[in-house]
């Protein structure tokens, strides 16, 4: 924010950059607060048009403002009160409503507010990408359609991510929309393209800084005695953000008073079980680089969106499609303007008697083995001939087929690896949360306790032999066989061990599972360290086989539980989109928050750039 007090004399080392706010991730979170950032001010418009059916006690409350009223210095939650919408949060609501009156009705109405550039309102800031701007959009295959048409996917202030300069008018029923038109869903190349036209449009050049790999972000140091008077002096600043620029090859520094999350939430795809992960591709861009023909049948799991638009990717192949229920989000989607999608849902539901041409569905199955065959000549596992093994969960009859390809599309996560210096394990009982960690054994009689005492201080003492007894270890309680779980949904397998889970008590089951392996019987391939605190008596979990911090385990809705963006978004305050699980100043919006449609996340900025006005204002009185 600008203002006209005495400049700071405060410096900085050479390798550490001051900014007032970092934005880490440019996709369209990060693109649209960095535009309120640079200066860009919602007003409401003067006139409400009578005719536009809005809802009325938001109707009611625009027309008690004054005429040209700056948002920014409104009251946002009592506007946003009682709005109701495919958004949990309150803000991303009121501003779809602003920006996209009665979109959701069919109309293309427009907007109620309009912006003007202060520069009275700039603050300093820098958006840090990995790529070029437009985030994930960059990495999804060129052709593949959005579901939102291209009016609900264009950012403030544009009307439409179309490059024509005036929108087509409606089409007429039975006729389809011409491909500038804001009623038309557009290819993933269209929207990444006007990601990167975005920031030249709106001049954002100079805050942007991509080829940045954000590493952490740490409580910034204390300075060398206290700030000045000035809002920018570095030494006020809260946060230190460190990362790799992969362009110039050596590390960057920022200190900032605060830190924006805008990094989306499909970092990490979700990993498939060890016995599919030589075999399968995991994303939609590795299957669409291959060639269109596919030489044999596709095994195609999972039973989303994604999963659908590979079983229309290998459309001329036989897919064997493995999924469970239908869900919700193609169930959803109209007739009308998801064709494609629909005849998918269709088959789908069909199941085994659909008997449609090409496509096999397997509802309620699982892989319990991939054997490659040992006389095919491609020595890439993924793509040469394999027997996959499948297991009916409901009769319990395994079927035998042979692929060429296995497609696994089971959802993504973020990756906030970078926040591991905020969290704190000791926050978290392991023994109790973690899924993937050795279960618990019953607890043992008042009279055998001694006895089972010695056993587990033998377990320490002979740990690394009993490691070589057990063959080698295996990451994170994975069985050989994949357990009676779905593949594609986000719960974990077990051991086939029985008692391995059975959580109860305080002991661990390696002294039984070393029996069974003495005695003949199964070999238990949990790997975990076999002892317990003196102090707390919590079990040291060890089997997580990725950065434990990655899933930003602490920070969502349930803070034991991996960050979703569908199932446990981060936590914020609903009215500034301020992290509640984390230090003050830390604000997140998007996917991150559980707003994953395009439309919905201008109004995340605007929660996080009024929270920041505030108290900017409030710093400077």
């Amino acid at each position: 924010m600008r203002d006209n007090m005495k400049p700071c004399q405060h410096t900085l080392s050479d390798d550490v950059i001051y900014k007032e706010v970092v934005v880490v991730g440019n996709g369209p979170s990060g693109l649209v607060t960095s535009f309120m950032l640079a200066g860009n001010v919602p007003y409401l418009k003067r006139e409400i048009p009578e005719d536009l059916p809005i809802d009325e006690m938001l109707r009611a409350r625009l027309l008690n403002l004054p005429p040209g009223q700056n948002l920014l210095e409104t009251d946002l939650m009592e506007l946003a009160e009682g709005l109701e919408g495919r958004s949990q949060n309150p803000f991303p609501l009121l501003m779809d409503n602003l920006l996209r009156p009665c979109a959701d009705l069919g109309f293309h109405a427009d907007p109620l507010i309009e912006w003007k550039y202060d520069v009275e309102k700039q603050v300093e800031h820098v958006v840090l990408g990995r790529g070029p701007p437009g985030g994930a959009w960059h990495s999804f295959p060129a052709e593949l359609r959005t579901l939102s048409p291209a009016a609900w996917l264009a950012l403030p202030p544009h009307a439409t991510i179309c490059p024509a300069p005036t929108p087509a008018p409606t089409p007429a029923p039975g006729h389809a929309p011409s491909p500038s038109s804001p009623h038309q869903r557009q290819p993933a190349r269209a929207v990444a393209a006007y990601c990167r036209r975005y920031v030249r449009l709106c001049n954002l050049q100079r805050f942007f800084r991509s080829g940045v790999i954000v590493t952490s972000i740490t409580c910034a140091p204390r300075g060398i005695g206290p700030p000045c008077s000035n809002p920018n002096c570095p030494r006020s600043a809260a946060f230190c953000v460190s990362g790799y620029d992969v362009h110039e090859g050596r590390c960057v520094r920022f200190v900032c008073s605060r830190v924006v999350l805008a990094s989306g939430a499909a970092d990490r795809p979700a990993r498939p079980p060890a016995a599919l992960a030589p075999y399968a591709l995991r994303d939609l861009a590795e299957l669409h680089r291959l060639p269109t023909g596919v030489a044999g049948p596709a095994l195609v799991v999972g039973s989303g969106l994604s999963a659908a638009d590979a079983v229309r990717r290998l459309r001329g192949a036989r897919v064997l499609h493995l999924h469970r229920a239908p869900p919700a989000a193609l169930a959803a989607l109209p007739q009308a303007a998801y064709p494609d999608y629909h005849q998918i849902y269709k088959m789908m539901c069909d199941g085994p008697s659909g008997n449609h041409h090409n496509y096999t569905p397997y509802p309620d199955h699982v892989v319990v083995e991939v054997t490659p065959l040992e006389d095919h000549e491609n020595t890439d596992k993924k793509f040469c001939l394999k027997r996959v093994k499948l297991l009916n969960l409901v009769t319990n009859e395994t079927t035998e087929v042979t692929v060429s390809l296995i497609v696994v599309l089971i959802g993504s996560r973020p990756d906030l690896f970078f926040l591991q210096t905020n969290f704190n394990l000791s926050n978290i009982d392991v023994k109790k949360d973690c899924i993937k960690c050795f279960n618990e054994q019953k607890q043992a009689d008042k009279g055998n306790i001694d006895q089972e005492n010695q056993r587990q201080c033998f377990l320490k003492s002979h740990w690394h032999y009993l490691k070589s007894v057990l063959g080698q270890s295996i990451q994170s309680c994975k069985s050989r066989y994949l357990n009676y779980t779905e593949i594609n949904g986000n719960s974990d397998t077990k051991c086939i061990i029985p008692e391995c889970n059975e959580r109860d008590d305080d002991l661990k089951c390696k002294s039984r599972a070393l029996e069974k392996v003495e005695n003949g019987f199964e070999e238990c391939k949990c790997e975990v360290i076999p002892y317990t605190d003196t102090v707390d008596r919590k079990v040291k979990c060890q089997c997580q086989p990725t950065n434990p911090y990655s899933s930003g385990l602490g920070f969502g809705i349930d803070p034991t539980k991996p960050v979703d963006g569908r199932s446990n978004p981060i936590a914020i305050d609903k009215s500034t989109h301020e992290l509640l699980n984390a230090p003050k100043g830390i604000y997140a919006l998007g996917p991150l928050t559980g707003d994953n449609f395009i439309r919905f996340i201008p109004g995340g900025a605007l929660a996080i750039v009024a929270d920041i006005h505030r108290q900017m204002k409030t710093t400077a009185e």
